[in-house]
């Protein structure tokens, strides 16, 4: 009997995405609506000024998060640092031939180009981050034989989807926290178009870009042979406290923007988790009790390869937008304060937690064992912790 198709997304598979959607468009205007505040200054599209100045930058509260920051990833080096002996290696295929949907990679940059010409920054990011994802399937299923594009054609589809709304809902937050303006913004029509465009393509070349990390051997020997961490997965009481707390930075995003912006822009993370503690399902930190951090850190260090591009297109063609970040002061990479960086990598399992939930209508989880040192084709399993 032939195997039927997946069916199509329903409502009780996606409910946990559906109710952080409604925390993050709900509670910041519930927000400022108990406070008082005038909406009309606060949503703006385009947001080109900020309606305040930001509080300045404190040496207090620079040197806190920058010590918070360097403590964090020191303490993730120390504890991910693999100490294990890696197993046997396999011997990898032969490199096959570079598939042909590479060219639409090409076909994208060469649109980028035309719109550089244009000074549509955000379409050049979205163009120029689009052909990265096409890039990192295609040297994915060169090496391994297989890919995320072509594994999973429709629910790689589904991803611009979700990473469109994903994208609006975050430019949403910020309209009530003011962190990203952008100046040269005049015409709504073209600002709406090339943002969506910037949207869409995120959460596609993130997964695109974790699993072509993870099909580096090198690279995922480096992230799955740490000690077992005993406890690392935390418990359904403390997954209520940290949704206490991601409700919390919602609410007063536009009641105190300056001050509660580091909880209200890691809301969307602290709500992932919490639904995942809640109902008992997997956590990013699940792995951390065999030892492995791959789960974590390839989605982070995903992210921060896209950050990096679209910081870098931003300071090379534009700006197109311009960061504040209130209190902080301190060295800055592309505009944007060290602590800043942080922040965008641990927007990468969040996207891994809305993929993993989008994958659930389009099959069951697959039971597969780990990845076995250097065995090919690696595959990414979009089921786990939905």
């Amino acid at each position: 009997m032939a195997q039927t198709q997946p069916r199509p997304s329903s409502l009780g598979t996606l409910l946990p995405v559906l109710a952080a959607a409604a925390a993050i468009l709900a509670l910041p205007l519930l927000g400022a609506v108990l406070g008082g505040l005038p909406l009309g200054e606060l949503l703006q599209i385009p947001l080109t000024t900020r309606p305040w100045d930001p509080l300045g930058a404190s040496p207090l509260i620079t040197w806190l998060a920058a010590t918070l920051s360097l403590a964090l990833l020191a303490a993730t080096a120390y504890f991910a640092w693999p100490r294990r002996p890696g197993g046997r290696r396999l011997p990898a295929p032969a490199p096959r031939r570079i598939p042909r949907f590479a060219w639409l990679g090409v076909f994208a940059l060469l649109l980028a180009i035309i719109a550089a010409d244009g000074a549509a920054v955000s379409a050049v990011v979205g163009l120029a981050v689009l052909a990265l994802a096409l890039f990192a399937n295609a040297d994915t299923e060169r090496r391994t034989g297989s890919s995320l594009l072509s594994q999973r054609p429709g629910y790689f589809r589904s991803l611009f989807a979700a990473s469109l709304a994903a994208g609006w809902l975050f430019h949403w937050l910020n309209l009530f926290l003011k962190l990203w303006v952008y100046p040269p913004a005049t015409e709504l029509v073209p600002f709406l178009l090339g943002n969506s465009l910037a949207y869409a393509v995120l959460l596609p070349a993130l997964l695109s870009l974790r699993q072509w990390l993870a099909s580096l051997p090198a690279v995922l020997g480096a992230v799955t042979r740490a000690e077992p961490l005993s406890g690392a997965d935390a418990s359904p009481q403390e997954g209520l406290i940290l949704l206490l707390a991601a409700l919390l930075g919602l609410a007063g995003a536009a009641l105190w923007p300056d001050w509660i912006y580091p909880l209200s822009l890691s809301a969307p993370l602290l709500l992932a988790v919490a639904i995942q503690q809640l109902r008992g399902r997997p956590t990013p930190l699940a792995g951390l009790q065999t030892g492995d951090w791959s789960r974590l850190l390839l989605p982070a260090l995903a992210a921060l390869l896209l950050g990096l591009v679209a910081q870098g297109l931003n300071a090379w063609l534009g700006p197109a937008w311009a960061l504040h970040l209130p209190l902080l002061g301190g060295p800055e990479l592309l505009d944007l304060p060290l602590p800043g960086w942080v922040w965008i990598m641990l927007l990468g399992p969040f996207g891994v937690w809305l993929g993993d939930q989008l994958a659930e209508p389009w099959q069951q989880r697959p039971q597969q064992p780990p990845p076995a040192q250097g065995r090919f084709p690696v595959r990414i399993e979009i089921g786990d912790g939905s």
